[in-house]
């Protein structure tokens, strides 16, 4: 069975082990929808229960994490589920763990593979291993990737103005 990354422990809250959560879904509260919510490898279970939410950050507390020092080691720590309790997505959408290893296509030609997905706060990056081995950062949009066809395992690829001679630069 495959995961899906939820969200991530961002930081502590108060004295009696609560955590702040980014949840990386459509609607924050959402999380507090799982049965079992683990580590990436699925050797630790937590038990949420979630509290509140304020500008897309989760305040929660987990089972058996009684005060700040035990909150403060869980810091960093992705949270993953079963891809089988995710809800079935729609026609035209998608989880981003599905982009990972598809083929980028550039104007039909094999441009590279996604190695990642990634988002620091400022937009979805997808980072994709070009063809000389390099990985180069590019921005989620329907712009720059016109097509996503999960079925296929492809994505399409219009390069922004400036970046073709700034991968060229690279080489």
């Amino acid at each position: 069975m495959s995961k899906v990354c939820v969200g991530q422990i961002v930081n502590v809250h108060g004295i009696k082990g609560g955590v702040k959560i980014k949840p990386f879904l459509t609607n924050p509260m959402d999380i507090a929808t799982f049965d079992k919510v683990t580590d990436k490898e699925g050797k630790k279970v937590f038990k949420l229960k979630v509290q509140s939410q304020n500008k897309g950050i989760v305040l929660a507390y987990i089972d058996g994490i009684k005060d700040r020092t035990e909150a403060e080691s869980l810091k960093g720590l992705e949270l993953y589920v079963e891809r089988a309790q995710m809800p079935q997505e729609e026609q035209g959408e998608f989880y981003y763990v599905d982009l990972i290893g598809l083929t980028v296509l550039k104007q039909g030609e094999k441009f590279g593979v996604v190695e990642s997905v990634e988002n620091f706060g400022a937009g979805d990056i997808i980072n994709v291993r070009l063809q000389n081995g390099k990985v180069f950062p590019f921005d989620f949009s329907d712009a720059t990737f016109p097509v996503v066809d999960i079925e296929n395992k492809v994505m399409h690829i219009e390069l922004p103005l400036g970046i073709k001679e700034v991968i060229d630069h690279e080489d």
